[in-house]
């Protein structure tokens, strides 16, 4: 498996672990996700990314590898497109900008 296969991969867990739910709506037995809570979920998803990133060294046209297959991933687990597309791209954006 390639460093950009394992990558996706690894993320797709951790987002899955932060974010259980595909439909992202949370059944009566669980408990309701603040918006603080969910920023908070977000936070940890976008630094073990850029960890991810940095681990493996993987530039500009690795990184958009590993984003076009973790939205795939997201997008096949039943992720809504609008909310996939926003991760992603905000993704990019901290993997890159934040230290």
């Amino acid at each position: 498996m390639s460093k950009v296969d394992q990558s996706a991969e690894l993320l797709f867990i951790k987002f899955q672990k932060e974010f259980p739910d595909a439909d992202m709506k949370v059944s009566a037995s669980r408990k309701n996700l603040s918006k603080q809570n969910i920023e908070q979920r977000l936070k940890r998803f976008y630094a073990e990314a850029r960890e991810e990133r940095k681990k493996h060294r993987l530039w500009v046209i690795g990184w958009a590898r590993v984003v076009l297959k973790l939205q795939q991933r997201l997008l096949l687990a039943g992720y809504p497109p609008e909310m996939v597309s926003k991760l992603l791209l905000a993704m990019i954006f901290t993997g890159y900008i934040a230290n």
